[in-house]
């Protein structure tokens, strides 16, 4: 897709840059033609950028660290700024006074580094965890998350529009349900699936009946280029989803249909989580209505390449720590 004069060029800086979204934005930023600087601790494994590192510029820096940060800024001069630094999900070792540190004050270092910079576009990603549970979930619905790193992104995202009202900055929360593709650490629900079934194993799942809105990396990565070309009103807050649940069995059993594999899908074998959330997903309307967005990658269509992918790299996947 040939991208308009404006966007070509420019310098990026996205926080998070390693990671599986972060990562698969800065491929996509190259290839349009911007200018990418990527922030990430020192000891972050860089094997999501491979492909395009000598053509990006890293900096290593730890987002709870203000100074080295602002200094960062300072020297790179952003014109647009992806926040998606963050703490992975699922793990218990990761404490909440961690989420809190790097979500949330990471969260304000960079407003506080931006704050006197006019007419930067600043987008973060929140997540589906602010809100709790709930179906076909708007943007203004209370929030109420059920856990520690939920509480830290509706921090985040409450920091992000404060300083849009408070400082004029441009602001953009783009609240992400459950993406998937390549690159998805291998303990996440789909490479977790595919990696299960070419090794011959059954795949051992708690309850099964839980509902998430899965979509498509690509659609993602799309969805942030356009939160920084379209006139977004400031302090907007956006859910990024595909407008429909799917029970976690159902999706197991539809990705082992794809493979074609002698193994089944087994609920009951692991225990349900205390704070289980049954049923998480959005509404997209906003996206469409501010953004131009909707998810243009079918299910299948998602599944299937993600399937293909994993299969030619699975020694990396298994080998992904973030």
């Amino acid at each position: 897709m040939k991208q308009p004069t404006e966007w070509c060029g420019r310098r990026i800086l996205i926080t998070g840059g390693t990671g599986m979204v972060g990562s698969s934005l800065a491929v996509r930023l190259v290839q349009d033609g911007c200018r990418v600087w990527v922030l990430s601790r020192q000891e972050t494994s860089r094997d999501r950028l491979k492909t395009i590192e000598e053509q990006i510029h890293f900096r290593a820096v730890d987002i709870r660290d203000a100074l080295s940060l602002s200094a960062a800024i300072d020297e790179i001069r952003p014109e647009v700024v992806y926040h998606l630094a963050s703490t992975p999900f699922n793990p218990p070792t990761v404490s909440g006074v961690t989420h809190m540190q790097v979500i949330a004050m990471g969260t304000v270092n960079i407003l506080e580094a931006l704050r006197d910079r006019p007419g930067i576009r600043i987008i973060s990603t929140g997540s589906a965890a602010e809100y709790g549970s709930g179906a076909r979930i708007r943007e203004d619905q209370p929030l109420a998350p059920r856990t520690a790193l939920g509480a830290a992104k509706a921090a985040s995202t409450l920091l992000m529009q404060t300083y849009a009202a408070l400082h004029r900055m441009e602001t953009v929360v783009l609240r992400v349900f459950t993406p998937f593709g390549p690159w998805e650490k291998a303990e996440r629900l789909v490479p977790h699936t595919i990696l299960s079934a070419l090794n011959g194993q059954d795949v051992s799942l708690s309850d099964g009946r839980q509902e998430r809105d899965f979509f498509y990396i690509d659609d993602l990565v799309e969805a942030l280029r356009l939160a920084a070309i379209k006139p977004v009103p400031p302090g907007s807050v956006i859910n990024i989803c595909s407008g429909r649940g799917i029970p976690v069995l159902e999706l197991v059993e539809l990705i082992l249909r794809l493979m074609k594999k002698n193994v089944r899908a087994i609920p009951g074998a692991l225990p349900t989580r205390p704070d289980e959330i049954w049923e998480c997903s959005g509404d997209n309307s906003a996206a469409h209505r501010l953004l131009g967005w909707v998810p243009r990658t079918r299910l299948e269509e998602g599944l299937s390449k993600t399937i293909e992918w994993v299969t030619l790299h699975q020694d990396e996947v298994s080998g992904l720590n973030r």
